[in-house]
């Protein structure tokens, strides 16, 4: 290689890896919870069929902390995270938080799912129109799961894409109140 190609290649190296650094870096700050001061309040405005077809209102939950999870079935993140939610809304829901799960997938599919499981929090199913919902509610890379925090008020308080665990969901709870 001449001198000059050398140089040449060198500097695309080094632009290669700082774009790839700052990409990284960028998709890990999305992936973090971070607090967010947005209203939320037409989320209790919203029904959706549960497994069985019956319509659940949002509006249950209004004057609540309330946790939203999208989820699906197809997705292996969220069927793991949904023990962990399960055992929070049994802990806390009598403390005036309730947990509600959104499936963005077909009634058939969580209906399949939830005949080989049980949790104690409501699961309504969204469709397709889960990932606009979604989005309304800030997940700006359209992935499961996801979910956010609304405090009392309808505020949108946390947010996080990806995995959410008992513990993050306590933390959240301690900063709250």
């Amino acid at each position: 290689m001449k001198p000059t190609t050398r140089s040449r290649w060198s500097l695309l190296v080094a632009i290669g890896l700082i774009t790839l650094i700052a990409g990284i870096g960028l998709g890990l700050l999305r992936l973090k919870p971070i607090a967010i001061a947005e209203s939320a309040e037409w989320v209790f405005e919203l029904n959706y069929p549960d497994a069985k077809g019956e319509t659940v209102a949002l509006s249950s939950a209004r004057g609540r902390i309330t946790v939203v999870n999208f989820w699906a079935t197809w997705c292996p993140p969220c069927i793991e995270e949904m023990p962990e939610l399960s055992r929070f809304h049994e802990e806390f829901s009598s403390k005036n938080i309730k947990v509600i799960g959104l499936a963005v997938d077909s009634p058939s599919n969580v209906r399949e799912f939830l005949s080989k499981r049980n949790f104690s929090y409501p699961l309504l199913i969204t469709g397709g129109s889960g990932s606009e919902l979604a989005k309304k509610l800030r997940n700006a890379v359209d992935a499961l799961p996801y979910t956010v925090m609304i405090d009392e008020k309808g505020g949108m308080i946390r947010q996080k894409v990806g995995k959410l665990t008992e513990k993050d969901l306590k933390s959240w709870i301690s900063e709250v109140r």
